[in-house]
């Protein structure tokens, strides 16, 4: 709220009434604010009622005078006030001339002062700002830092996943390289036996041929050996139906593991590129950080 002259000019009396100058800085600070200028410019007008209105010197001469300049007379009474009168125009022009330079400071000095006044509620406002933006920042910075400690540790987790899927699809491919081991023994022990026993039908047939006197036995063996002969055939084809099932259960099994693998190992790229963004990011709030810092040292200063 601004000040009135009113009450400047209470503040200039209680002052001089202390026994104290009414200068500016004593005015404001009882008043308890106030612009420079306002307050120079009601001590001004204060001042100036205070200041008694001087008059020309008109007194008669003392009778010590009168008495011994009775020859002269009047006249040369007149002379000498006149030039008392002259010299009293000269100090008081000379006065007048002082008392508009110390004016003149006065006001430059107040106009000084109010743009300083200004200025430094202009630093304090820059200064709060430049807190609340470092306040901001560090926030922002810690939250990246928590940001950052939580994709780490996701990404601890992914390439360990990842690792134990790659483990993982190493032994089902160390699985599925064994069954086809086995399958292949299975095969090849099957294809001996049929082989034998197409030998020993072979043989039969041949001992049919040449025994023909016993074809009622040779024909029961002969069924015999064509019915085992069959039963292998069937058992070879269960087991290699069986053998292509599980094989194809293990291919599916190592792909789904193959695709797991890939799934995490691409999890664990995104985690790494998502690490090092935020990296980024911390680092820049990191410069920031300082810039802000500099500038509120410098603010400070």
């Amino acid at each position: 709220m601004a000040i009135t002259k009113d009450q400047i000019f209470q503040a200039a009396d209680q002052l001089t009434a202390a026994g104290e100058s009414a200068t500016m800085a004593a005015v404001r600070k009882l008043l308890g604010g106030g612009s420079y200028t306002t307050i120079n410019e009601g001590l001004k007008e204060w001042k100036a009622k205070q200041h008694t209105t001087n008059t020309l010197i008109r007194e008669p001469a003392p009778p010590a005078v009168a008495t011994r300049l009775e020859e002269l007379g009047a006249d040369i009474w007149a002379v000498a006030l006149e030039l008392a009168n002259t010299r009293l125009t000269t100090e008081r022009e000379a006065l007048e001339a002082t008392r508009i330079q110390v004016e003149t400071a006065q006001q430059e000095a107040t106009e000084l002062a109010d743009q300083l006044s200004v200025e430094l509620e202009t630093l304090q406002s820059n200064c709060k700002q430049v807190v609340s933006d470092l306040q901001t920042a560090n926030a922002a910075l810690e939250q990246l830092r928590q940001e950052n400690a939580t994709l780490t540790r996701q990404l601890a987790t992914t390439e360990a996943r990842a690792e134990e899927t790659t483990k993982r699809a190493d032994d089902l491919k160390a699985e599925l390289q064994h069954a086809h081991a086995e399958n292949k023994a299975q095969r090849e022990r099957h294809a001996n036996e049929t082989q034998a026993l197409q030998d020993q039908l072979n043989t039969t047939e041949k001992a049919l041929q040449t025994e023909v006197a016993n074809g009622v036995r040779l024909t029961l063996e002969l069924t015999h050996a064509q019915t085992q002969a069959q039963a292998a055939q069937q058992q070879q084809q269960a087991l290699q139906e069986r053998s292509a099932t599980e094989i194809q259960r293990m291919n599916e099994r190592l792909t789904q593991a193959q695709a797991e693998r890939e799934q995490a190992l691409q999890a664990a790229r995104a985690t790494r590129e998502d690490a090092a963004g935020l990296r980024g990011e911390l680092e820049a709030l990191r410069v920031q950080n300082a810039a802000l810092l500099g500038a509120l040292k410098q603010t400070s200063h």
